[in-house]
């Protein structure tokens, strides 16, 4: 049971912590109600954000394992490998000590667990580098329009001149249109490698743009302000709460490191909380307060706007 109501609490907060990423793409996707440009190639709307991304559960799993893959970059199979062991020992320790359950059930929650932990920690870190590159990539476009280049070659000029994942991505961009492919084509492979709401609006607009024309700079300034708007309100978001994150962090560990240091200053209670019949209330006191506090504390703070 205790075990059942902390797998419930870390699937709970892990899926809070999911939603809370959706925030910024609903504030992109809160522009997206009225225009509709038919497709250059395959007939659907050019602001259906799906239409980029669609793809089969096959696809979806070949795009993940590439994207890891480039994540981690050389030895990336030794990598993982090594990780899943050091999860083998890991599930060992916390069963021995605290669970003593099932060896094999335990190693397999715990490689779930600490797989799903690992992959979304990379999704951050490379959404982090994103977000920091992909301003200047707008603005070196931007320089490059204004100068009277051509969309292919503007796109060429930032992958030369920026470095990183975003870069090489506009370098490759670039390549594809100078032999030949078709704009959709370039621009639906960009967008498994960055299946982000900003970088599907930033294709969006050049294909609108591509197909009924305008003025690329102006439209790509505006764009690059509405990103920076939405930056800004989850920053406003995350600061105003910032206080009350790190308070219910530190008040929903303090009882786990609390029965951390019980079982070496007193292993007579910790035996006591943990495995005997009668003990095992108190724990489950522990857990259901800390779920019901943390819950409460979330609900909370993502009712800021």
């Amino acid at each position: 049971m205790a075990w059942l109501c902390l797998i419930a609490g870390g699937v709970f907060l892990l899926l809070l912590l999911k939603e809370d990423k959706q925030v910024h793409k609903r504030y992109l996707e809160s522009d997206n109600q009225t225009v509709t440009t038919k497709s250059m190639v395959h007939g659907a709307s050019a602001i259906n954000l799906e239409a980029l991304s669609d793809e089969t559960f096959r696809q979806k799993v070949d795009r993940i394992s590439r994207n890891i893959s480039r994540q981690l970059g050389k030895g990336a199979p030794i990598k993982i490998f090594g990780f899943m062991i050091a999860l083998v020992f890991a599930a060992i320790y916390l069963n021995n000590n605290f669970a003593r359950i099932h060896p094999a059930l335990m190693v397999v929650i715990v490689e779930i667990v600490g797989l799903y932990a690992g992959y979304a920690w990379l999704q951050k870190r490379e959404k982090k580098h994103f977000e920091e590159a992909f301003p200047d990539a707008l603005n070196m476009l931007t320089s490059a329009v204004s100068a009277g280049e051509s969309l292919m070659h503007a796109i060429m000029f930032v992958g030369r001149s920026l470095e990183g994942e975003v870069g090489s991505e506009f370098k490759l961009m670039g390549e594809r249109l100078q032999m030949g492919e078709s704009p959709d084509t370039v621009f639906r492979k960009a967008c498994k490698r960055f299946p982000y709401s900003e970088f599907h609006f930033f294709v969006i607009t050049l294909r609108a743009n591509m197909q009924r024309g305008g003025q690329l700079k102006d439209i790509i300034t505006r764009l690059n302000r509405l990103m920076f708007d939405a930056r800004s309100v989850e920053k406003k978001k995350f600061s105003l709460t910032a206080e009350a994150r790190m308070s219910a962090k530190i008040v929903a560990s303090i009882p786990f490191i609390f029965l951390f240091m019980l079982q070496y200053l007193s292993p007579e209670n910790y035996e006591y909380v943990m495995f005997d019949p009668d003990g095992r209330y108190i724990l489950y006191y522990v857990l259901i307060s800390e779920f019901i506090g943390i819950s409460i504390v979330w609900s909370l703070m993502k009712g800021v706007r």
